[in-house]
């Protein structure tokens, strides 16, 4: 397996292989099959999800349905995560709360952290111990709220420094999503080869891609196949549109290099953070009336690293996976998608006893 020939001007090499890259990177690591892979890299690494909000366009459509006389059944206060919607998993409870698919598809890769604003009660007796997860595996860590509200996944990140910079690698992905086990696991496993051969060298981020028809977040790429920009409406300012008939975009999984991450975190707090305004980031800075700042979204970490060629896609992602739940109107399309999805358990880990069971 040529890692960085399908992570860089070979990107078209990437998805026929999709299904071969956790087998292909346990022989290179001189490992037995897949499941010795995975629990390899789960030593390395945490897993953060993120479920720390509900979201104001989930709790807007709340508040349309009520007043549409529809009845949603869902708690107005709760993290959207918490949404039970149809179980396509083939085990665990049925209905499962919307997060507990972006929560399986990381299950073995390493200790989780999960980032909330209460509810933990709730995520553990509804999500982790149906999905079987590890006493001891998961913690959570509470998100900082200034003027009432997050101010962002970078944020987020920033704040639980301390609890993963320990680690080599950080996946982060995000509790609305129809996350994929394997392209969580792909990343993982390229990230560390990478890692192995190229050493500090290596990439800072490794980004699961899909390759979709008039993407809305375009990913633009140089020559040489590495991101140059991402085209999301908070790194510019504006709604982003596409010309493209095809084009990759990302989806909700990231793998970083731990070293990496902090970084390029610390580098965007000291050009963009005061402690009387808050975050000032370009593209997403305060808005007028709201002291507390702006927003410090993954997005701005990702930009920085691609502007430093420290970034690289790796397309192996289904565009199924562009499902994520922000209103009570996407929860038929989210169900219909993981449907889709979930075929990729098989594929992640086959042969390895690590597929569609309890642990």
């Amino acid at each position: 397996m040529d890692y960085n020939r399908i992570t860089s001007f070979g990107l078209e090499e990437a998805w026929p292989v999709r299904a071969d890259i956790p087998s292909a990177a346990a022989a290179d690591a001189a490992l037995d099959g897949v499941r010795s892979l995975v629990g390899y890299l789960a030593e390395k690494t945490t897993c953060i999800t993120m479920l720390a909000g509900s979201g104001s366009r989930w709790v807007a459509s709340l508040a349309a349905a009520k007043a549409a006389g529809r009845e949603s059944g869902a708690d107005e206060k709760a993290p959207r995560g918490l949404f039970p919607v149809y179980n396509a998993l083939g085990f665990g409870p049925d209905p499962l709360p919307i997060a507990g698919y972006a929560l399986a598809a990381v299950r073995d890769l390493g200790h989780h952290l999960i980032v909330v604003r209460g509810w933990e009660r709730r995520i553990q007796a509804e999500i982790l111990e149906p999905l079987d997860y590890a006493p001891g595996s998961w913690s959570f860590a509470t998100q900082d709220a200034p003027g009432g509200k997050p101010r962002g996944h970078g944020d987020a990140a920033f704040q639980t420094m301390a609890l993963w910079s320990s680690s080599k690698y950080v996946v982060i992905n995000f509790g609305g999503d129809a996350s994929s086990p394997l392209s969580a696991l792909d990343s993982l496993a390229v990230m560390d080869a990478l890692a192995r051969e190229h050493g500090d060298g290596a990439p800072g981020l490794i980004m699961p891609s899909a390759l979709v028809r008039s993407p809305s977040y375009p990913v633009s790429v140089g020559p040489d196949g590495l991101p140059t920009a991402f085209g999301h409406a908070k790194l510019s300012g504006s709604a982003s549109v596409s010309n493209a008939e095809y084009g990759y975009t990302n989806v909700g999984v990231r793998v970083y290099r731990a070293a990496a991450l902090r970084e390029a975190i610390l580098s965007i707090r000291e050009r963009y953070w005061s402690e009387a305004g808050g975050y000032a980031i370009p593209g997403n800075a305060p808005a007028d009336g709201d002291p507390a700042g702006g927003e410090f979204a993954l997005d701005n970490v990702d930009a920085l690293m691609a502007e430093q060629g420290r970034a690289r896609l790796l397309p192996v992602a289904r565009a199924e996976e562009l499902s994520p739940v922000k209103s009570l109107d996407d929860v038929p399309r989210f169900e219909r998608d993981v449907r889709v999805v979930c075929a990729d358990w098989a594929l992640a880990y086959s042969n390895s006893g690590l597929g569609l069971e309890k642990k």
